[in-house]
């Protein structure tokens, strides 16, 4: 696992436009990520301090990937879109692994699903063939469990949640007839879940299935003891009564021992295949996948196979079922429900230009992003790609409106290599717009203040309180402290607008600063350190931000954010008195220039009485041009010496 690496990252920016020159808006930007050989991104989250963990499959050994245990490994990322890797984990031994999927754990960690077929390295041990390998990380990205499942034939895990309890559910596919099943092993593959403690402690494992091939690919906890498994079944026995063709979605309740409770399944006489499931706000499941059929539950079939969505009731009553896609192949990897109350499905297409629901296709397979309703009615969908094989398998709705899309590019069949590019397949990120809304901005991680609160006299920390403000609103957006040991603070900021910090400490002068976010978003930290003095009798202090028209005293509104941080200054010290002076350049009238600089000085002491502040902590004194603090013979002197001042006048 390595730590804080800033790397350049595959920064191909496409502002504005994708690869598709025929289509309208659809990214805003893309990154490759990668080493020389193949890289499958599989996984994509967004957290809550907006960074981004990744996670997939490499067989690299090179660039980003710049160890490798074996054949492939399970690379992980924590990242921000500015380009700096927090650290990322190369997990494996010298044979095979793979992830399927990862989640973020209620302790700020995550577990990842997959399968091993090592015996070394990260892989404590194996069975047969590959194994089941389930590993849980700290929020650094460091091991803290792993534990792995399997016979002397192949297994794979392929999902998990963590329960409300703090327990794991994870499922999968096992052919091993000697692994410690709590179920005997029916034939072909069995679908596999097990229950583990928050340690990793195996509390159950069983196997659901019949005589042909099952597996399990989606969980979705409904109560403390009730679950819904999503996969697939050619069977028509054992666990399975109805099997409608050659494979069927299978939607089964287990309990919280693992038995099963209700089973139903879906589709036609082809193979039909679920990725992904939701719940919407009336219990009923929202699933996607791919569809060969044409009968049965699948009203419409455009190809060879369709991206399918579809919604089953808890009962298991089919409400409805749609397909789109055009002459070749589609299929949905994930859904993800957005604000609107739609849903944003992400996958891949094969189709043409202009065939079916398939807008443009520039070569090969295309990722494809679509936007539906709460009836699973196309409002839009977009796809991206270029040439090669380019396949999204995970999708985010962003703040602001817009998607994180995250899978796997491969070069152009013609050999063409694109910009970045590093191997044959790379992990591959967009970020897309949504073109139905308005306002849309791309995502960016949101920077982090980071730095130092000392004392001005003799650099000792101090502790303080750092307020985040939104200087149109004047709310609140976040508040931290700093440390006593060394004053050090860090916060997490917004990515766009106009913001503003106020530093307080207990005894000291305070501190403001505004921000234009847009101007730093290309940074991942801002640094700043903040000298704070003590407060004294002629402790003075600029207001920078306080803005009147020329030759007018009316305060404007882009002035108040500075004066909350006066107001709470004053009302953290309450036995302190100040003066609040204007001072003014030396043009013009020399009597007049007192005067408005008298009339700006009571305009900010109206305004703090009208927020409460006793006017017996202030008086006011206008100075005109009588107190520059810089030449008045430049623009810019002239400008410095247009001035209110706060300057204690008792403690």
């Amino acid at each position: 696992m390595i730590k804080m690496e800033k790397v350049i990252l595959v920064l191909w920016l496409q502002i504005l436009f994708g690869l598709q020159i025929a289509q309208a808006q659809v990214s805003y930007w893309q990154k490759y990520l990668g080493g020389e050989a193949l890289d499958q991104g599989q996984r994509l989250k967004v957290l809550e301090d907006g960074t981004l963990l990744m996670g997939g499959t490499t067989y690299s050994t090179k660039y980003l990937v710049d160890k490798n245990h074996g054949d492939s490994d399970i690379l992980v990322l924590k990242l921000s879109t500015q380009g700096t890797i927090f650290w990322k984990s190369i997990l494996g031994g010298t044979k095979e692994e793979h992830l399927n999927d990862l989640i973020q754990t209620s302790d700020k960690g995550y577990l990842l699903m997959g399968r091993s077929a090592s015996d070394d390295g990260d892989v404590e041990k194996n069975r047969g063939y590959n194994d089941i390998w389930i590993v849980k990380l700290d929020p650094d990205g460091q091991i803290q469990w792993t534990q792995s499942f399997g016979g002397y034939n192949d297994e794979q895990a392929m999902a998990g949640i963590e329960l409300s309890n703090g327990d794991f559910l994870v499922a999968g596919e096992a052919s091993s007839h000697n692994m410690s099943y709590h179920r005997p092993h029916h034939e072909g593959l069995d679908g596999w879940i097990a229950r583990l403690s928050p340690d990793g402690t195996v509390l159950w494992e069983k196997q659901y299935g019949g005589n042909g091939n099952e597996q399990i690919r989606a969980l979705y906890q409904l109560s403390e003891e009730k679950f819904l498994a999503i996969g697939s079944t050619d069977s028509y026995d054992g666990d399975l009564s109805d099997n409608r063709g050659k494979k069927d979605v299978w939607f089964f309740y287990i309990d919280g021992e693992g038995e099963i409770i209700e089973s139903y399944t879906f589709g036609g006489k082809e193979n039909d295949i679920a990725n992904s499931v939701q719940m919407d706000n009336r219990g009923n499941f929202i699933l996607v996948g791919t569809t060969f059929s044409t009968d049965g539950d699948i009203s419409f079939q455009r190809g060879d196979g369709d991206a399918w969505i579809f919604k089953v009731s808890p009962r298991g009553q089919l409400l409805w079922s749609k397909t789109y896609g055009g002459r070749l192949s589609e299929g949905f990897m994930d859904i993800q429900p957005t604000q609107d109350r739609g849903y944003i499905l992400c996958g891949l297409t094969k189709s043409r230009t202009g065939e079916g629901d398939i807008e443009y296709n520039s070569g090969y397979y295309e990722g494809w992003v679509f936007k539906c309703d709460v009836d699973g009615n196309k409002i839009w969908s977009r796809t991206i790609g270029y040439q090669g094989k380019d396949v999204l398998n995970s999708i985010v709705e962003v703040p602001r409106g817009g998607y994180l899309c995250f899978g796997y590019a491969t070069q152009g069949r013609d050999g063409y290599i694109l910009p970045e590019h590093k191997g044959g397949a790379d992990f591959w990120l967009c970020n897309m717009s949504d073109p139905e809304r308005q306002g849309v901005k791309p995502y960016v991680t949101p920077p982090v203040l980071v730095g130092n609160i000392l004392d001005r006299s003799n650099n000792d920390p101090v502790q303080a309180t750092i307020t985040l403000t939104e200087n149109k609103s004047l709310d609140s957006l976040g508040s931290a402290q700093s440390k006593g040991e060394d004053g050090g603070f860090a916060m997490i900021m917004p990515t766009y607008g106009l913001v503003s910090i106020n530093v307080l400490g207990e005894g000291y002068m305070f501190y403001g600063r505004n921000y234009l976010m847009d101007t730093v978003i290309d940074r991942t930290t801002i640094q700043q350190e903040i000298l704070l003095d003590p407060i004294r009798v002629g402790a003075k202090l600029i207001l920078k931000n306080t803005y009147f028209k020329t030759g007018k005293w009316d305060l404007l509104e882009n002035s108040f954010a500075e004066l909350q941080r006066v107001k709470k200054f004053l009302q953290l010290n309450p036995r302190v008195k100040v003066q609040i002076s204007g001072h003014t350049d030396n043009t013009g009238n020399r009597s007049s220039k007192e005067e408005l600089s008298l009339n700006r000085a009571n305009s900010v002491k109206d305004y703090l009485i009208r927020q409460g502040i006793p006017a017996y902590q202030m008086r006011v004194k206008g100075f005109g041009m009588y107190k520059p603090i810089a030449s008045n013979k430049t623009a810019a002197g002239r400008a410095k010496n247009r001035r209110v001042e706060i300057e204690v006048i008792q403690k």
